[in-house]
């Protein structure tokens, strides 16, 4: 009988513990609602899409290093400053993958590659996409970065403006313009911009693109194009709408 009651003593003070756990959290997950509230990209679903990975490593730099590699690099700190400002990121890919199995898919490999990526990223209902790649070309000289838009999409052209606003501010001098591009991966949502972070093919481009500083500050202007295109405009806010 004794033991009997020590169990029910101790079942009870487990029971009183779980439930105060459960309590506290839903509190604490209560005072920081109005706190997360406030940041920028609250709310909001964001696809961070590393180009190529696994068997397509992309294009190669001008010290032999693929392109697949920098994306990625570049990508995982753009899902950190989506987390800062309060977004939830979409990762396509976080590790060296391609989302098919090269040996056992037949025919357009890269366009099934595809094809899966953007059905994550439309079952995660994204609200906007940045697909993160570098640049290549024949002739060394050129650089820059430069965002690409579905040519239909107008929420696309308005993210690309304020992207390149916010990558002004990293080397304005060779930041190319905004333009439409038949890039597939574009069909994930409207709001989809395919980023060119710059040129491999250029030496003085590529020791940016491997600056673990250049490449926090490159990821930090992302995001914060991307605060500014769901920021409320004055006409919103008077309404009390949002984007």
């Amino acid at each position: 009988m004794e033991e009997m009651r020590k169990i029910k003593a101790v079942t009870g003070l487990l029971l009183g513990c779980i439930l105060f756990l459960a309590l506290y959290s839903l509190w604490d997950v209560q005072a920081m609602s109005p706190q997360l509230q406030v940041l920028p990209l609250y709310g909001k679903v964001i696809g961070v899409d590393p180009g190529h990975g696994g068997y397509d490593g992309g294009c190669v730099s001008v010290t032999g290093v693929a392109e697949k590699e920098y994306n990625l690099a570049v990508a995982l700190l753009v899902g950190e400053e989506i987390r800062a400002l309060g977004g939830t990121p979409v990762f396509t890919r976080e590790t060296d993958k391609a989302l098919i199995d090269p040996k056992k898919t037949t025919g357009y490999k890269k366009r099934k590659e595809l094809d899966n990526r953007i059905a994550l990223l439309q079952e995660a209902h994204v609200d906007a996409l940045v697909s993160i790649h570098m640049n290549n070309y024949t002739v060394s000289k050129y650089r820059g970065a430069q965002l690409f838009y579905r040519a239909d999409s107008a929420e696309g052209e308005q993210l690309a403006l304020c992207l390149q606003e916010a990558l002004a501010g990293l080397e304005e001098a060779h930041l190319r313009e905004p333009s439409c591009g038949d890039y597939y991966i574009l069909n994930a949502c409207d709001a989809a911009l395919l980023v060119e972070c710059g040129f491999l093919s250029n030496p003085e481009e590529e020791k940016l693109l491997s600056s673990p500083d250049y490449r926090q500050r490159l990821a930090e202007a992302v995001a914060s194009g991307l605060a500014a295109y769901f920021a409320p405009q004055p006409a919103q806010e008077a309404a009390g709408g949002e984007k």
